[in-house]
């Protein structure tokens, strides 16, 4: 009878012990904290003068990441560093990426919006609205690694002046607007509202035209392992709304998501 009782009192402590194991294996594949690798991209997501990170896109995946309990560690890196460290599984989260950057798994959520305009020296004459035909004859610098839209890709299949550049590590991606100052290219394919900001916080003699001559939509890229993340952020940003959209993007540029969207 003792012996008895001795072997479930034993069956009892295994199980114990399993219930813990199998406690901890949950909590090893569930991390605390997300590694989130990203190049500065005001208003979307930067480091203030006090070393916080900001922006649209970093309060948008802080909220969700805080609704599941978990935190973001945040990594600076040039873009196509960035890329490969998720791709690797060093890092967890790109954010933002443009749309049709197939080695990762994208988030449903927008996280920004990449409305593409010429960038050019004010000494420069040419007659807006401006046209990707107009600047045929132009020398353009872009971005390597980027993935523009769609047109913009297209006709620099066939431009015979285009040179691909990358940002320096600066935090301010100064390179290619001094490059236009200093007249080593014409013309220099960028977001549209980040570079009018940089262009008038930085006096420098250069003027972005109308109209932009594309847009996508930015997304985060996810290793391929993390789709169960990936859906829970997405579903816990579609439950607080477009107001909450709103808000951030009239804090940080003050206009409403719609300005960007075009809707």
């Amino acid at each position: 009878m003792q012996r008895a009782v001795s072997v479930v009192t034993l069956y009892r402590v295994v199980a114990v012990l399993l219930m813990f194991c199998g406690a901890i294996s949950h909590a090893a594949a569930s991390p605390s904290t997300i590694k989130i690798c990203y190049e500065p991209w005001d208003p979307y997501i930067f480091e203030d003068h006090q070393g916080e990170m900001r922006g649209i896109a970093v309060e948008l995946m802080n909220a969700a990441l805080n609704d599941l309990s978990l935190i973001a560690n945040y990594e600076e890196l040039p873009f196509k560093r960035c890329i490969s460290e998720v791709q690797s599984g060093a890092s967890d989260i790109a954010v933002p990426i443009t749309e049709g950057r197939d080695t990762l798994l994208h988030s449903r959520t927008v996280f920004a919006h990449w409305t593409v305009a010429a960038i050019v020296p004010e000494s420069l004459s040419i007659e807006e609205p401006v046209t990707l035909e107009k600047l045929d004859d132009l020398s353009v610098l872009i971005i390597s690694g980027y993935v523009y839209p769609a047109n913009i890709t297209r006709w620099a299949e066939t431009h015979q002046d285009i040179t691909e550049i990358t940002y320096s590590a600066d935090g301010e991606g100064m390179v290619p607007f001094r490059m236009l100052e200093f007249g080593r290219a014409d013309v220099f394919i960028e977001d549209n509202f980040w570079s009018a900001n940089l262009i008038r916080d930085h006096d420098l003699a250069l003027r972005v035209l109308e109209p932009a001559i594309g847009s996508a939509v930015s997304v985060a890229g996810y290793r391929n392992e993390l789709s169960g993340l990936r859906d829970d952020i997405d579903r816990a940003l579609a439950s607080r709304g477009q107001a909450f959209r709103d808000e951030l993007f009239k804090k940080y540029t003050g206009y409403a998501e719609s300005f960007f969207s075009g809707q």
